[in-house]
């Protein structure tokens, strides 16, 4: 069964494949232009998470991202207290799912798409999300992306899943 249409997130996940294709024949640069928003720069810590994710998927204002604390990743390794935000991409019932952390040794925000595992149905951090063609990347399935740091560490994993590393 296809999912219900949406104009919005068709025209994003379109964008997306095309931007894919064409950093994979050479046409396009890697990166998105201008020089990417700071979280420390924002209204809110949620408003700077949504700003960057907004940057690296070419996502004007109109396009709505709901952002809310993730209650099973941290912010940054070993974190106790703070934990990782958690961005929803969606119109209608389809979404996407985002999760913003800082990886260790590094200051900028890490955006991993959460997405089922493999191994596993559990929906972990999957893939790294720099740009409009690593999203179009994996929903082309290619096989070449990053992966995300708390891909294998992630405790959303089923107790038995062979990925998870303790």
């Amino acid at each position: 069964m296809h999912a219900p249409l949406s104009p919005v997130l068709d025209a994003i996940e379109d964008a997306a494949r095309q931007a894919a294709i064409a950093r994979a024949v050479g046409t396009i640069a890697t990166a998105p232009p201008g020089k990417e928003p700071t979280v420390l720069n924002a209204d809110s810590e949620h408003e700077g998470v949504a700003a960057v994710l907004r940057h690296r998927l070419k996502l004007d204002d109109t396009i709505r991202l709901s952002v809310y604390q993730d209650a099973n990743h941290p912010l940054f390794p070993g974190a106790q207290l703070f934990q990782a935000a958690r961005v929803q991409l969606s119109h209608g019932r389809r979404r996407h799912l985002f999760l913003a952390t800082y990886e260790k040794g590094r200051a900028r925000l890490t955006i991993s798409l959460i997405a089922p595992c493999y191994a596993c149905p559990s929906f972990i951090p999957s893939v790294v999300i720099d740009t409009l063609a690593d999203f179009g990347d994996w929903l082309l399935d290619a096989r070449d992306q990053r992966e995300s740091p708390l891909f294998r560490s992630s405790p959303v994993h089923r107790a038995h899943c062979p990925v998870r590393s303790d």
